[in-house]
């Protein structure tokens, strides 16, 4: 619940930046939150690098996003690189 409520801040009250949100949490961590009210989405990492994301462009020009690199490289081919830290 953490997350979304985070999500809802930066949205809807906060003039904070998403990593102002988000530096504050320790520990192995990685998320995504997509925003069907405005197409937006908000991913996030923990700063220790516990886990890790990737991401890539499928064949149908859709975002693709996973811990699971087998994931993103059957997806996706040639495009997809790590999640940027």
């Amino acid at each position: 619940m953490f997350v979304i409520e985070a999500f809802k801040t930066l949205r809807d009250r906060g003039p904070y930046p998403a990593d102002q949100v988000v530096k504050e949490l320790d520990g192995s961590f990685a998320f995504v939150v997509y925003d069907s009210k405005n197409g937006g989405v908000f991913a996030a990492l923990g700063s220790d690098g516990g886990v890790k994301l990737y991401w890539g462009i499928a064949a149908d020009g859709s975002v693709v996003i996973s811990d699971d690199l087998d994931v993103i490289k059957e997806g996706c081919a040639k495009s997809f690189a790590p999640f940027p830290a």
